[in-house]
């Protein structure tokens, strides 16, 4: 059955059709004309028939819900599980705003995780075809097509977006492992390659010290300290947008990250707290106000849930699209403004650099370890903070050394001596 260009994903009827007696979607066929699915007179069962109904014929994710099937009648499909999957995640999302309460996830890594399970049900729906909708997951898949599901994102996806893909398969494969579908895998992660593994980190441009300058001179205030408490406390756009005076003194910082969750702490560099002080002498702010906000009073990055009008109409600044949130970061509109004047537009890094270069600059001192490490960037696994303690380049080492020096330098000027 051919599928439409612009998917409309239909809904299951509430009530039974009268006269038939049984549950049904209405969508337009291909030539335009109205068309009705019908499928059983029990709910459960037609529950079960529409989401697969709906992945082969829109191709698209759908939801599910699984409450109430017993183990032994669940359809064990591999789409019938994805699609309780996605709906297992979506029940996880957190209200705009909300509290980063342990176990939820922002709508916007919702969105993604669903992206992903649509791109594996495609693959194996144009691998296995009618097999798909008909076979139980275990004896659907082996070994040799997980090799080759991956291998196929490998000629198409970049390392980090392979590693996500890899991520939600396996995430299904345990979501499969409940009640009510108990379906077990033939393989698992060791009987098989290894793809993506731990997400292959970008490799980053560093400035040098004379671009470094550059971009100081040509900031405004507010800017400058962005740069210093990025190379000064690892702090990303996310962080710049939760900071409060309350987090700082002269002595230290402790501020927990919102990302992980996990504590955040360490000695406050005097050029940070030199240019902090510069700051909030012209912004004054209370103790648990932010530090920064957007002209109209915004946080600096924010993450949103579309309305419906917006979904149907589109945002002021874009088309409607089926992406279901819309962001703000300004932090990285500034930033771009900011090399532009700077004569630094070809330098392809964002505001995330500095966050890069302050953790490689850290690394470098006198017995930092991993543990503290960790402790500056807020990260809760050795394998990601591990990255910053690999031997320097000898450019980058003289650029981790004018950092160091320069922020451990009590005149808020130091760093326009040319070196």
């Amino acid at each position: 059955m051919a599928k439409h260009r612009k998917r409309r994903l239909p809904k299951l009827s509430e009530k039974p059709e009268p006269g038939t007696g049984r549950y049904y979607t209405s969508y337009r066929g291909e030539d335009g004309k109205p068309r009705r699915k019908r499928f059983s007179a029990d709910r459960g069962a037609s529950e079960i028939a529409y989401h697969r109904w709906v992945v082969e014929y829109f191709d698209e994710e759908a939801t599910i819900t699984v409450n109430g099937i017993d183990a032994g009648s669940a359809d064990k499909s591999l789409p019938v599980i994805a699609n309780a999957y996605v709906q297992h995640e979506k029940n996880r999302v957190r209200p705009d705003g909300g509290r980063r309460v342990k176990g939820t996830i922002s709508q916007r890594v919702s969105h993604d995780n669903k992206r992903q399970v649509v791109a594996i049900l495609r693959w194996c729906k144009e691998r296995f075809g009618d097999r798909l909708k008909t076979e139980s997951f275990d004896r659907l898949m082996t070994a040799t097509d997980y090799e080759a599901l991956m291998l196929h994102f490998a000629g198409r996806l970049s390392d980090s977006q392979i590693n996500k893909h890899r991520q939600r398969f396996w995430e299904i494969v345990r979501f499969a492992k409940r009640a009510p579908f108990e379906v077990v895998l033939p393989f698992d992660r060791d009987d098989v390659r290894k793809f993506g593994g731990t997400e292959t980190r970008k490799q980053r441009m560093l400035p040098t010290v004379k671009m470094i300058q550059d971009l100081l001179k040509a900031a405004t205030l507010r800017q400058r300290l962005w740069i210093w408490m990025g190379l000064g406390l690892g702090f990303g756009n996310d962080d710049l947008a939760r900071a409060r005076s309350i987090h700082f003194d002269k002595d230290s910082y402790d501020m927990s990250r919102g990302k992980t969750g996990f504590q955040r702490y360490g000695e406050m560099r005097p050029m940070v707290w030199a240019w902090l002080q510069a700051y909030l002498k012209e912004n004054p702010r209370e103790e648990d106000e932010p530090l920064f906000v957007t002209r109209t009073g915004e946080p600096l990055v924010w993450v949103k849930s579309k309305t419906e009008d917006e979904l149907i109409n589109g945002v002021r600044s874009r088309l409607p699209t089926e992406t279901p949130y819309k962001r703000s970061d300004a932090v990285a509109q500034s930033w771009k403004r900011l090399k532009k004047r700077a004569g630094l537009e070809d330098w392809e890094e964002g505001f995330y650099v500095w966050r890069h270069l302050g953790a490689t600059a850290y690394a470098a001192r006198p017995g930092t370890g991993i543990a503290q490490l960790r402790t500056f960037l807020g990260h809760g696994k050795s394998d990601a903070a591990d990255e910053y303690l690999k031997p320097l380049t000898p450019a980058t080492k003289k650029v981790v050394a004018w950092v160091n020096k320069v922020l451990d330098a009590s005149n808020a000027d130091a760093w326009k001596k040319k070196v």
